[in-house]
């Protein structure tokens, strides 16, 4: 039971954890609004500087630089 002692762990910290900031991809600009959400679907996201829209998006880790 181990692995499934590691597995509630880290579904603990998952749904305690903060949301992280989003980048844009294309520029690497922080103004990136939520279009669309429709539940267990993606999320749909638009660049505020260059118009980019869509579902992927860059997220730091606390340890990682500025992008």
């Amino acid at each position: 039971m181990p692995k499934l002692r590691e597995i509630i762990d880290i579904l603990k910290d998952a749904k305690h954890s903060t949301p992280k900031p989003v980048f844009c991809p294309n520029c690497k600009s922080p103004k990136m609004k939520l279009s669309e959400s429709y539940g267990i679907l993606p999320q749909k996201y638009i660049c505020g500087d260059c118009g980019y829209e869509g579902n992927i998006v860059l997220e730091l880790e606390e340890n990682d630089p500025e992008p």
